[in-house]
């Protein structure tokens, strides 16, 4: 797997330490003038500065690339802008197509941890749809999931702007906590169903893009 990583901007400050309300963010990209990508993130247990997200939350369908991210998390209830500075772009293997990890200028923890799916389960998707503005925590759209080669399917769509938000199996008492896939949009077949990267690629994804700066 290579590595294509973009240099934001450098760090003006050393890392803040936000105490999240969760570890959900909402991202946009600007490309020239125009805001003409957003979409969700989330942060994972011992990746303190690094958000994962879906590719084209921050590329466009042509490939080009942002010139500048906004990052916002909910910290106390409000929203809190926190500096991107630099996005990876891992190509080749399963997951090159619609993966990307955001370094932050900032350490985030998160409960969250990747998980692989071996059978169907109660999932949820969880995001930020486009329009909701107000600081408050992000949707959860139950679905059920099931893995498929590489693949998470889910027979629930969640909504616009909910892509690169974490699919989190639901099982047993307590909140969730495992991460079973980066939530993509609608699965090519239709038929109000939708799909989620498989944790295991996405994992890949992140250990190379450890080395962007």
């Amino acid at each position: 797997m290579s590595l294509v990583a973009q240099k934001l901007r450098a760090a003006t400050a050393e890392p803040i330490e936000p105490p999240l309300d969760g570890p959900v963010v909402r991202i946009r990209a600007r490309f020239g003038k125009t805001w003409a990508a957003s979409g969700t993130g989330f942060f994972i247990a011992d990746w303190l500065s690094s958000i994962v997200t879906a590719r084209h939350v921050v590329a466009l369908a042509d490939g080009a690339t942002p010139a500048e991210v906004s990052v916002r998390v909910l910290a106390g209830g409000r929203w809190v802008e926190i500096e991107a500075v630099a996005i990876a772009y891992p190509s080749g293997g399963v997951a090159a197509d619609d993966v990307a990890i955001v370094r932050v200028n900032a350490r985030c923890t998160s409960a969250l941890r990747m998980a692989t799916l071996d059978a169907p389960v109660a999932g949820q998707i969880w995001g930020y749809p486009l329009g909701s503005e107000a600081p408050r925590a992000p949707l959860v759209v139950p679905a059920r999931a099931r893995p498929s080669e590489g693949r998470v399917l889910l027979d629930r769509q969640g909504r616009i702007g909910m892509s690169g938000g974490p699919v989190v199996a639901v099982v047993g008492d307590g909140p969730p906590t495992a991460v079973v896939g980066i939530y993509l949009g609608p699965a090519p077949t239709g038929g109000g169903r939708a799909q989620a990267l498989a944790a295991p690629s996405v994992l890949t994804c992140m250990e190379a893009a450890m080395g962007c700066a």
